[in-house]
Protein backbone atom coordinates (compact mmCIF):
# COMPACT_ATOMS: atom_id res chain seq x y z
CA UNK A 1 0.00 0.00 0.00
CA UNK A 2 1.45 3.60 -0.93
CA UNK A 3 1.63 6.62 1.69
CA UNK A 4 -1.06 8.12 0.08
CA UNK A 5 -3.07 4.88 -0.02
CA UNK A 6 -2.05 4.73 3.90
CA UNK A 7 -3.05 8.33 4.89
CA UNK A 8 -6.45 8.54 2.75
CA UNK A 9 -7.89 5.15 4.87
CA UNK A 10 -6.94 6.72 8.02
CA UNK A 11 -8.81 10.44 6.99
CA UNK A 12 -11.35 8.40 5.99
CA UNK A 13 -11.35 6.10 9.40
CA UNK A 14 -11.24 9.28 11.44
CA UNK A 15 -14.29 11.13 9.90
CA UNK A 16 -16.20 7.61 9.90
CA UNK A 17 -15.45 8.56 14.18
CA UNK A 18 -16.09 11.59 14.15
CA UNK A 19 -19.44 10.91 12.27
CA UNK A 20 -20.43 8.33 14.23
CA UNK A 21 -20.16 10.24 17.30
CA UNK A 22 -22.83 12.66 15.90
CA UNK A 23 -20.67 15.32 13.98
CA UNK A 24 -21.67 17.28 11.53
CA UNK A 25 -20.13 16.11 7.84
CA UNK A 26 -18.50 19.64 7.24
CA UNK A 27 -16.55 19.20 10.67
CA UNK A 28 -15.92 15.53 10.13
CA UNK A 29 -14.11 16.41 6.18
CA UNK A 30 -11.91 19.83 7.53
CA UNK A 31 -11.41 18.28 10.86
CA UNK A 32 -9.86 15.23 8.85
CA UNK A 33 -7.61 16.64 6.25
CA UNK A 34 -9.77 17.55 3.53
CA UNK A 35 -10.36 21.01 2.13
CA UNK A 36 -14.11 20.91 1.44
CA UNK A 37 -17.19 18.98 2.50
CA UNK A 38 -17.35 17.99 -1.13
CA UNK A 39 -14.21 16.83 -1.59
CA UNK A 40 -15.07 14.60 1.33
CA UNK A 41 -17.92 13.38 0.12
CA UNK A 42 -16.81 12.48 -3.34
CA UNK A 43 -13.81 10.32 -1.56
CA UNK A 44 -16.42 8.86 0.61
CA UNK A 45 -18.53 7.68 -2.05
CA UNK A 46 -15.96 6.46 -4.28
CA UNK A 47 -14.23 4.38 -1.34
CA UNK A 48 -17.44 3.28 0.76
CA UNK A 49 -20.36 3.27 -1.94
CA UNK A 50 -22.35 5.58 -0.48
CA UNK A 51 -22.87 9.07 1.05
CA UNK A 52 -21.40 9.54 4.53
CA UNK A 53 -25.36 10.56 5.59
CA UNK A 54 -26.22 7.18 3.33
CA UNK A 55 -23.96 5.11 4.99
CA UNK A 56 -24.94 6.06 8.57
CA UNK A 57 -28.62 5.67 7.86
CA UNK A 58 -28.63 2.58 6.14
CA UNK A 59 -28.04 -0.65 8.34
CA UNK A 60 -27.54 -2.73 5.46
CA UNK A 61 -24.58 -0.80 4.69
CA UNK A 62 -22.79 -0.05 8.08
CA UNK A 63 -23.75 -3.49 10.31
CA UNK A 64 -21.14 -5.58 8.33
CA UNK A 65 -17.53 -4.68 8.22
CA UNK A 66 -15.94 -4.22 4.90
CA UNK A 67 -12.59 -3.04 4.01
CA UNK A 68 -12.31 0.46 2.27
CA UNK A 69 -12.15 -0.15 -1.32
CA UNK A 70 -8.41 -0.20 -3.01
Amino acid sequence: MTFNRWRQQLRLLHALQLLASGEKVTVAALDSGYHSASAFIATFRKQLGATPARYLRTPSINTSPRPLAS
